[in-house]
């Protein structure tokens, strides 16, 4: 008859059932909130219109932590840079020199031909962050990522400063490098309030598996 020991190699005893159980957990989880983020797409130069404040479609949008704003060039020859409210085109970078904000420099897309896109990774929901197309700046070609309305800093505000102070003599600060890497936003702002349409990746498979897990450990 086989021993205690001999079988304890076949069955794991109750720490080791309790670690599988724990790490099976934690990647569930993990799993579930990658799967919650957003890929949320502004198209730049897509309205062909003389309308320089739809150079951005839609130009104000709402993100979560870890969310990707996906700036998808179609048309034209714009960028997309961040900047502040009181700057609004002029690089945030050269507002201030310790933030390093997204720049994609310019993107010729021409008609339709040369389609690029700008990844930016949202690290704090929170804060606001302003961006601006360089092109278009001038005119109103301006755009905001998590807009708090409660605000006085207003979508409609920056776009007067931009058409108030006539654009500037800056040119991006990477306007002839290449971006191509998903970017982190660095922000300025504060709490958004705002809604939009986004195109959401659904956990609820996952999570439903999570529980299916849960209660089949517990049930042993």
């Amino acid at each position: 008859m086989a021993r205690f020991s001999d079988w304890s190699r076949f069955f794991p005893t109750p720490p080791t059932l309790m670690h599988s159980f724990t790490l099976g957990l934690f990647m569930l989880v993990s799993a579930v909130v990658a799967a919650s983020a957003k890929t949320i797409v502004i198209t730049v130069g897509g309205n062909t219109t003389n309308d320089a404040t739809t150079v951005f479609q839609p130009n104000v949008v709402v993100a979560d932590k870890g969310d990707i704003v996906l700036f998808n060039f179609t048309n034209g020859n714009h960028t997309a840079t961040q900047s502040t409210f009181a700057a609004p085109c002029t690089p945030i970078h050269d507002t201030d020199i310790a933030i390093n904000g997204f720049d994609s420099s310019f993107r010729d897309a021409g008609k339709e031909q040369a389609i690029t896109t700008l990844p930016v990774t949202i690290d704090n929901p929170n804060q606001t962050v302003w961006f601006y197309d360089f092109t278009t700046c001038a005119q109103g070609g301006v755009g905001a990522i998590n807009l708090n309305k409660s605000s006085t800093e207003t979508i409609d505000g920056f776009q007067r400063n931009a058409e108030r102070l006539n654009g500037t003599t800056h040119t991006s600060s990477s306007a002839f490098s290449t971006a191509t890497a998903i970017t982190t936003a660095t922000s300025t702002g504060s709490k958004p309030t705002t809604t939009n349409d986004a195109t959401h990746i659904s956990a609820r498979g996952i999570i439903a598996l999570a529980l299916t897990f849960i209660a089949l450990v517990i049930s042993l």
